[in-house]
């Protein structure tokens, strides 16, 4: 799965110690000057909210009634300055309906342009 799918969830995982469940966003798009990578992911963030406030996640995992909820999103590429405007923005709007929202490179490899 990858966020050209915006209609699926790529990831869902569960941290019990935590009470935490992290529906997770796999992007490997680079941004563009179009901002067609930002209307994709924002199709796929309204997935996500959709999967969340339907009850889908419930019926999915009924055990994580009551656990917080967070969208992680893992970039391949370093945002653009209009990508972390609009993670400002998310993360604000995500906040209001009790969701968290984080982002950033893969763990293990960082952002493609910090590879060498």
């Amino acid at each position: 799965m990858s966020v050209i799918e915006t209609d699926s969830i790529d990831a869902i995982g569960v941290e019990k110690e935590a009470q935490r469940v992290f529906l997770t966003v796999i992007d490997s798009l680079v941004w563009d000057a179009d901002n067609v990578h930002l209307y994709t992911l924002q199709e796929k963030i309204n997935t996500y909210i959709y999967f969340i406030e339907s009850g889908e996640l419930l019926k999915a995992l009924p055990d994580s009634k009551g656990f917080d909820i967070a969208i992680e999103l893992i970039l391949k590429h370093m945002p653009s300055d209009q990508a972390i405007t609009f993670f400002d923005k998310t993360t604000q709007i995500l906040l209001d309906k009790g969701i968290i929202f984080v982002f950033g490179p893969n763990r293990e490899t960082g952002y493609a342009e910090q590879q060498s």
